[in-house]
């Protein structure tokens, strides 16, 4: 096949196609034409040779499977996608599991572990995931991506740990919302409560995706405030604001650096560290935005204005919510570690409750356990979305079984869907094991995962950057950048950073006598499944490493520039209502 120059001009970027003359608008995919007496290439992934290199051009399902299968919709908002990426962020690991670290670890050290992967990780990736999307809002972001920029082997294995991952944390979540409803029942076998709370969450993710998404907006919103209200609580009664008129400010901040496994600088190094894996389960976002960006509307306007929404309030939540907690709870509490040792459930083991209680603060427990019990449940519903449209978009390009392409009227892969939903079923392992050992197996499973996943992303985004600038010459034409020109040195360090926390994130069990084949096990298991799944692809499909010329970085835009332009028209023709720029200012 050849690249035919077919090519249109433009005012601002030209550049020259196969040595020939002729100027194209590199903001346009260029048109593909085979030549006479050749077969015409698929749609799902045509390999078109152009000069010594070959370029795979990927795109959307053709018509024909449009028809047989049906296709997912674009019916997020901007409220909608900020709302369903914080929601999935803050669950019980900001309320419950934090409670651990802070006893383990004390309160500097939560600080500092949150803080700098705030700042050094999740900013990076949320900027990178911004520029990504922005340009090619696809279905199934994640893998397509590093299929397309980076290799396809590495596509196939960053599909499969993300989505693996992501059932890990439907599993996590689920048994945090069972254990949050044990705090008011703990006779019944928790078995019931997993049927009843996994059920619930299928359902509702066979509506339509907009119904979905205004679901998980107000899920998400009583998790917002009840943050806010927590951190502003604190600062009222820090100051004498409480009924015992105790103005105990940084009281608890006496030991900030607890030992862990040793003495000494060692020790509070260590656990510091700890907290440092900690946050990697507990902070989140990014993949969630790349998930999204498939089914948002208008996505070149929303992506950009929603990251940096989400960045700065995940940041306030992460970095202030945690000098909070570290402020009201004392991580010597006497009632903290009685709770976590006798394996208490749901608020009466949350580090929040027990710092109010402690300062006369009483009646909240069981206001914030109903909080609480949304706020898990919103998450474990959120990754059951994520899985669903990772397996979908793994299936629309030919890496999962093509039944899952099977969509209902809505526009919900109904089979994708089901598979998800057998496979959470694993999260009745709390009808035979205590349930925080159970989140613990979770813990570690998804943490591993994700930060893999957080490191594809972070270099595929480097390859799509030398790709563009080796097609188009500089990287203007995008529509959102980082700021303060800190790519690509950012992704850069945000990998090793990310490398280091996943190589030390099971160090405690190789410790004198704490070895145990469970932690173990569970702690790595994502290294060797990522390992397995990218050789299983390299070796029989034998795909070679992409060059940055030969990136597809236009397939399937056309279509969303045509979506974008129709979207534009019909908001052009609403009425304006008064409310609309406070609701554009706040979402």
């Amino acid at each position: 096949m050849t690249i035919m120059e077919s090519v249109s001009s433009s005012e601002n970027h030209d550049i020259v196609v196969n040595g020939g003359d002729q100027n194209r608008d590199y903001y346009s995919k260029p048109e593909l034409v085979t030549a006479v007496g050749t077969t015409p290439a698929t749609p799902d992934d045509e390999m078109v040779e152009s000069g010594t290199t070959t370029m795979h051009m990927y795109s959307e399902l053709s018509s024909r499977d449009q028809m047989q299968y049906g296709k997912t919709k674009r019916g997020l908002s901007s409220r909608h996608m900020q709302l369903i990426t914080i929601g999935s962020s803050i669950g019980t690991g900001m309320f419950l599991g934090i409670g651990s670290a802070l006893a383990r670890s004390g309160p500097l050290s939560v600080f500092l572990g949150f803080t700098f992967f705030s700042a050094f990780v999740l900013f990076p990736l949320m900027m990178c995931a911004a520029e990504l999307c922005s340009w090619l809002p696809i279905r199934g972001s994640i893998f397509q991506f590093a299929d397309r920029y980076v290799d396809p082997a590495l596509g196939f294995a960053s599909g499969y740990v993300y989505w693996y991952g992501a059932l890990m944390l439907v599993c996590s979540d689920f048994t945090g919302t069972v254990s949050v409803i044990q705090f008011w029942d703990d006779k019944t076998n928790p078995g019931y409560y997993v049927l009843l709370t996994l059920g619930i969450s299928i359902l509702l993710n066979l509506v339509a995706v907009r119904w979905y998404g205004e679901i998980e907006f107000v899920t998400a919103s009583f998790k917002i405030l009840l943050m806010l209200g927590l951190i502003c609580a604190t600062f009222i009664t820090m100051l004498g604001g409480n009924p015992n008129h105790d103005r105990y400010g940084f009281r608890y901040w006496k030991t900030p650096m607890k030992e862990y496994l040793e003495q000494g600088a060692l020790g509070r190094f260590l656990g510091f560290w700890r907290v440092l894996i900690y946050a990697g389960f507990a902070c989140g976002g990014p993949d969630v935005i790349m998930m999204c960006s498939g089914e948002v509307q208008n996505p070149r306007k929303v992506i950009p204005a929603a990251t940096r929404k989400i960045y700065f309030r995940l940041g306030l939540f992460y970095i202030v919510g945690t000098l909070a907690l570290g402020v009201i709870c004392d991580a010597s509490s006497q009632e903290l570690v009685d709770a976590l040792t006798s394996g208490s459930s749901g608020a009466a083991v949350s580090p929040w409750v027990i710092g109010l209680r402690s300062h006369g603060v009483n009646g909240l427990a069981n206001f914030v356990n109903a909080i609480v019990l949304t706020s898990a449940w919103s998450c474990g519903n959120a990754y059951v979305y994520s899985a669903t449209r990772t397996l979908y978009a793994m299936s629309i390009n030919n890496k999962a079984p093509k039944i899952f392409r099977k969509c209902s009227k809505a526009g919900v892969p109904v089979y994708a869907l089901g598979v998800v939903g057998l496979i959470s079923c694993i999260t009745f392992l709390n009808s035979s094991n205590s349930t925080s050992t159970v989140l613990n197996w979770f813990i570690n499973l998804s943490t591993v995962s994700f930060l893999i996943t957080y490191m594809i992303i972070l270099y595929t985004y480097i390859c799509f950057r030398r790709a563009m600038i080796a097609q188009t010459g500089d990287l203007s034409v995008l529509p959102f950048r980082t700021p303060f020109h800190l790519q690509p040195y950012a992704a850069w360090f945000a990998i090793c950073f990310c490398f280091i926390i996943m190589l030390f994130n099971g160090f405690y069990v190789f410790w004198p006598g704490a070895f145990n084949a469970a932690d173990f096990i569970s702690s790595y298991f994502g290294i060797a499944f990522f390992i397995v799944t990218y050789a299983f692809w390299k070796i029989f499909k034998r795909p070679s490493f992409v060059k940055p010329a030969a990136a597809d970085i236009y397939s399937g835009k056309q279509e969303i520039d045509d979506e974008e332009a129709e979207f534009i028209a019909e908001q052009e023709k609403r009425p304006k209502k008064f409310w609309d720029p406070v609701v554009d200012f706040i979402f």
